[in-house]
């Protein structure tokens, strides 16, 4: 159908509403449904003032067409800004029925948000951004939002490759193309064939009102080898004589078996693109096929041997389809996929008008196989459906002035993606952190704990917001913990006193056999008892936790993901009962039980479900979220688990494969952390995506929503692989991600939410949205990010059976058969003690220099927090091998 044609329908079809709000009486249509205090007519729109956390307002009947998407406009200022939504009734207002729009505080803003065929009679929702102040409507309306007609794309093939084809090699990677055929070339590692190019593309644009298709194949094109390059171009001339240059420079890549690509299009008239393939590749053509066992589009599709990208295992409905994705959900410029025990990955420069399309399987071009490609015009998420290959409308692309794509192939052998991540870090390195102030943030943590709702009663709410009832205040140890440090750190007199006298309210509020479960943060440290006191209580609770806790494994060491009745069946897209995600947030609780309470059995069988996590190897993690999300999504909570389980394995056994896993899942939450600019704006480095799916797989959509929290619980596991995997890329990821919670935490300004982290954060928009989350996940990193040691960290001496625990950080000193030294940098001075467990029986102390008396009646030792920790065997001792210095300090 031409555009003409496509034109004169529309002209003859449905007139479309439009709500003029300026109008006077035009306020009176529309019904200040709940938490808004008043509808006012003004000259400037329909004025609506904010009285709760959640307003809306329901407008009059509209007769829409049933057969027709439109997009739907709004004129509006919020004071607020942020979030706001639009529900349409079919027939009840309902998250799948509504469409999600950004504004900015205090500007007139435009909106366009796409709505589906929707019918007559229907009664537009709007909850305007914000909980108080006021947002002013001037205008609703609608358009008709038409996609443009694809044509029957050609079916790739296996290029026929003479002998003497040219050809470019780089390490195990070469690369072969047809002489005189446009895309046709292959791409093997040794003989392994990895990926074949795109042999029969199209290029689409629009002349007047006609869409318009032509082959550049169908041109001249000449391939050839020359200087450590091979250099393929085409001259093609479209249907109304413009003249087509396209040039492909192949040269090898910065680092071994790497291709850089280099594709230049110019067009000597005029052109409104709207399609134009600048690279395309096809991994699995003419091997595995479809048969892939991972696939990876960083941000948005993690895929394992049963999952199809774009399927509704994860999320509903078009939202789904993300072939062609919103460039800004991408957390950094990479695609690859595995298959045969081979990867191969193409990474870019970003660019202005470029976009990513992959599909794999590939049912855009049927090709049998995957496809990976990069395209203009690019993909912001409005311009065109986000399964598309063609936008809603064209892009001009001026005469003589060429599009430049940089890109590289990465290929090699491994059992998964990870690979490829790795690969893509070493040639592209972490981006420096982002800047954050350490005083200010220290301020503003401050007031987050005292004068927020946070805390009522010296009480304190996991989160809150006006409205949201669900988070009550509860006795919280670990908000003294974290007041405690803050006080210290504050360099205010007066505040620090009010910190003080807020931790001891709160204590007061927990009994100690509570005070190391009592908490609201999602960041868990044994930590409180080690520095107010409870530590019998608190290892006691450990060994009766951790054997409580084994009971819900099966004996095949699994936790089977059971549906509440009141809630939906999170397992049912599953291809599996349980998930790596599920089960390892149980396994680090047990292990954490076991290193507590010194229990020798608890460890053991801490271990044994420890391993049982071992069939997930070389998988994706996923399931971590199943109050919310689908067991089968693909979760970065999920690699923080395994990062924290894996970690503590290898402290407790030294095992070198259990460090391997640690590592392993380290890599797995890279691709769900923004290490390529979302936006031009301030934040978006190190935001984390929690997962690549939905809510109740409606909304909100997550991909490329950024929820830190998820990414700081990573963060934490990695700061503690970082103490052992010390030359690694860890500690720069964790404090990139710290830092970037301190960002998006909101800021001073508003005193009922400074310093407390949203529970997400609109790159687009730099906005906040509810609920407003506590300050302790932030500073259990903070304090790594600042200090550069942990408010808590654990030792284990595998050597003597020892495990110590202590309010800091440790490091060894020294440690040999009977004897263990170690040096603790302690926050807390003066107070705070240590715990040792494990084969403590006859183990004598010193804490710098001063003999520690030995304990009584317990099967554990407790020490005051010093500078030198000592610990020795009395055996040692009484055979007088422990010589002293003069200041009684062990030589």
């Amino acid at each position: 159908m031409t555009s003409l044609l496509l034109s004169l329908l529309l002209l003859a079809g449905p007139t479309l509403p439009s709500l003029d709000l300026t109008r006077p009486g035009a306020a009176r249509e529309w019904q200040a449904t709940h938490d808004i205090s008043a509808l006012t007519a003004t000259a400037d729109g329909m004025v609506i003032a904010i009285s709760g956390g959640d307003p809306y307002t329901v407008g009059p009947a509209l007769e829409l067409p049933a057969d027709l998407p439109l997009w739907l406009t709004l004129r509006l200022r919020s004071d607020a800004g942020g979030n706001g939504q639009v529900f349409w009734a079919q027939p009840g207002f309902a998250e799948e029925h509504s469409a999600h729009f950004l504004a900015k505080a205090g500007q007139w803003v435009e909106v366009k948000v796409p709505i589906p065929a929707i019918g007559p009679s229907t009664r537009l929702r709007f909850d305007p951004p914000g909980t108080s102040g006021t947002c002013t409507v001037a205008r609703i309306g609608f358009l008709p939002r038409v996609l443009k007609s694809a044509p029957t794309w050609p079916q790739p093939t296996v290029p026929v490759l003479p002998a003497d084809a040219p050809s470019l090699t780089a390490g195990q990677l070469t690369l072969r193309h047809h002489a005189s055929q446009l895309g046709a070339f292959a791409l093997r590692y040794g003989q392994e064939l990895l990926a074949c190019g795109q042999n029969q593309p199209r290029i689409g644009y629009t002349l007047g009102d006609r869409g318009r298709w032509f082959e550049p194949s169908a041109g001249r094109t000449t391939a050839r080898a020359e200087r450590g390059r091979l250099v393929v171009t085409t001259q093609a001339t479209d249907p109304d004589d413009a003249q087509w240059t396209l040039t492909t420079t192949f040269s090898a890549g910065p680092r071994p078996d790497s291709l850089a690509v280099e594709a230049r299009v110019v067009v000597d008239r005029d052109r409104q693109v709207d399609y134009l393939p600048l690279f395309t590749l096809f991994p699995g053509l003419g091997n595995w096929g479809t048969a892939r066992n991972q696939a990876l589009l960083a941000g948005v599709e993690y895929l394992d041997m049963p999952d199809l990208s774009s399927s509704e295992a994860d999320l509903t409905g078009t939202q789904a389809q993300r072939q062609v994705t919103d460039t800004a959900r991408l957390t950094m410029p990479l695609m690859a996929c595995q298959a045969l025990g081979h990867w191969v990955s193409l990474s870019w420069q970003p660019m202005p008008n470029l976009c990513a399309v992959f599909d794999s399987p590939d049912r855009l071009f049927s090709s049998g196989a995957g496809v990976m490609g990069l395209l203009y015009p690019g993909s912001d998420g409005l311009n065109r459906p986000e399964g598309s290959l063609l936008p809603y409308d064209s892009l001009l692309l001026p005469a003589n002035r060429p599009v430049t794509l940089r890109a590289w192939i990465t290929a090699g052998r491994g059992a998964s993606v990870v690979p490829a991540v790795q690969a893509y870090v070493a040639q592209n390195p972490l981006p420096p952190v982002p800047r954050v102030d350490a005083a200010r943030y220290v301020k503003e943590a401050a007031h987050g704990w005292l004068d927020t709702p946070i805390r009522t009663d010296d009480q304190y709410r996991h989160a809150w917001w006006p409205g949201v009832s669900g988070f009550g205040p509860q006795p919280a140890a670990d908000a003294a913990v974290y007041e405690a440090w803050l006080a210290q750190r504050c360099g205010d007199p007066a505040l620090a006193q009010r910190l003080t006298d807020a931790a001891q309210a709160a204590l007061a509020k927990v009994p100690p056999a509570q005070r190391a479960q009592a908490g609201v943060s999602h960041v868990r440290y044994p930590l409180a008892p080690l520095v107010f006191g409870g530590i019998d209580e608190m290892v006691t609770t450990a060994r009766d936790q951790g054997r409580a806790l084994l009971g819900r494994f099966q004996p095949d060491g699994s936790i089977p993901y059971v549906a509440s009745p009141d809630r939906p069946d999170y397992g049912r897209t599953h291809y599996a009962k349980d998930a790596n995600g599920l089960t390892a947030q149980v396994v680090t609780l047990v292990l954490e039980s076991a290193m507590i309470s010194g229990d020798a059995q608890l460890r053991t069988d801490a271990l044994r479900v420890l391993r049982a996590l071992d069939k997930f190897d070389n998988t994706v993690p996923r399931g971590a979220q199943t109050w919310e999300c689908a067991l089968h999504t693909p979760d970065i909570l999920a690699s923080a688990h395994l990062v924290k389980a894996y970690t503590m394995g290898y402290e407790l056994t030294g095992d070198a494969t259990l460090l391997d896993r640690a590592r392993y899942w380290a890599w797995t939450g890279v691709p769900f952390t923004y290490l390529a600019p979302p936006t031009d704006q301030p934040v978006g480095l190190y935001a984390t995506t929690p997962v690549l799916g939905a809510t109740q797989w409606v909304s909100p959509n997550w991909i490329g929503l950024p929820v830190q929290w998820c990414g700081l619980v990573y963060s934490d596991a990695l700061y503690r692989l970082a103490r052992i995997d010390r030359d690694s890329p860890w500690r720069q990821l964790a404090d990139g991600i710290t830092a970037s919670g301190i960002q998006q935490s909101w800021p001073a300004g508003d005193d009922s939410l400074v310093g407390l982290l949203p529970d997400s954060f609109n790159l687009k928009g730099q906005s906040r949205n509810p609920v407003a989350i506590n300050p302790g996940t932030v500073q259990a990193n903070a304090v790594q990010l600042f200090d550069r040691a942990p408010l808590y960290s654990s030792w284990v001496d595998r050597t003597n059976g020892l495990i110590v625990h202590a309010p800091g950080g440790l490091t060894l000193a020294r440690a040999f058969p009977g004897m263990l030294e170690l040096d603790l940098r302690a926050w807390k001075r003066p107070g705070g003690q240590v715990l040792v467990t494990g084969k403590t029986t006859d183990w004598l102390a010193r804490v710098d220099g001063k003999t520690v008396p030995p304990s009584t009646g317990r099967a554990w030792l407790v020490l005051p927090a010093g500078r030198r920790i000592q610990l020795y065997h009395s055996s040692l001792a009484a055979q007088g091998l422990l010589p002293l210095d003069n200041a009684g300090s062990i030589r």
